[in-house]
């Protein structure tokens, strides 16, 4: 397993070539919906639909804008072998299929929960899939890395849709708006979190169609703008 590093140097190289990569393929990233506050006496865990290879960026300026945390993002080891720059900006691996992996990712997820500041980033689903796919299937591990940890967490559930809506680039939507306290005796279980997940989804859906702009997080009208 890839364990994830944080160097000052590639946050500094990363976030510029982020907005410009961002501001060239898409007409804006937005973020609809109150913005989440989740306490921050406990570690966050964010968890999201994965439907592009973009989500984990947008996920990334999230935390840039609005968080503010030490982000540590699962992602699939052959992926992270053929991205490893992505690594010193706290990405590591878990290979599927390989229960020795598995399990050494989660415990390893459930290390990173061990600091208030950090924040934890799993795209359950696994792999990806379309937007509107039902169910969503999301794997157990979360419950998994709860109960290693043992304390309480936040969760936060974050739905990602992209959209042509009338403009030559897409946009970005995201909506975040509603965090959950809790521990392994008290997480309600996978089914839950998947059916919260898909409320979320279809709130965002219907936001985007009623016109909701949102705030801009990057794109070409500025960043951590509103509307």
């Amino acid at each position: 397993m890839t364990e994830a590093r944080h160097d000052t140097w590639a946050e500094a190289i990363f976030r510029p070539y982020l907005l410009g990569i961002t501001r060239r393929s898409f007409h804006a990233v937005r973020l609809l919906g109150d913005a989440p506050d989740p306490s921050r006496e406990l570690p966050l865990i964010i968890v999201a639909n994965h439907s592009s290879w973009w989500d984990g960026f947008f996920i990334y300026l999230v935390n840039t804008h609005v968080l503010h945390r030490k982000l540590y993002m699962m992602m699939l080891e052959e992926q992270l072998r053929r991205y490893r720059f992505f690594r010193r900006l706290g990405a590591f691996g878990i290979e599927q299929g390989y229960p020795r992996s598995v399990r050494a990712s989660l415990s390893y997820s459930a290390e990173v929960l061990e600091e208030a500041s950090n924040c934890l980033c799993l795209f359950p689903q696994g792999t990806m899939h379309g937007f509107h796919d039902r169910p969503l299937g999301f794997k157990r591990g979360l419950a998994n890395i709860l109960s290693m940890h043992g304390g309480e967490a936040c969760i936060l559930p974050v739905a990602i849709a992209c959209e042509f809506l009338g403009e030559r680039r897409p946009e970005a939507f995201l909506l975040a708006d509603r965090h959950f306290r809790l521990d392994a005796a008290s997480f309600p279980g996978v089914e839950w979190l998947e059916g919260e997940q898909e409320d979320q989804m279809d709130r965002l859906q219907s936001m985007i169609a009623a016109g909701d702009k949102g705030r801009i997080l990057a794109g070409r009208s500025g960043s951590g703008d509103s509307r």
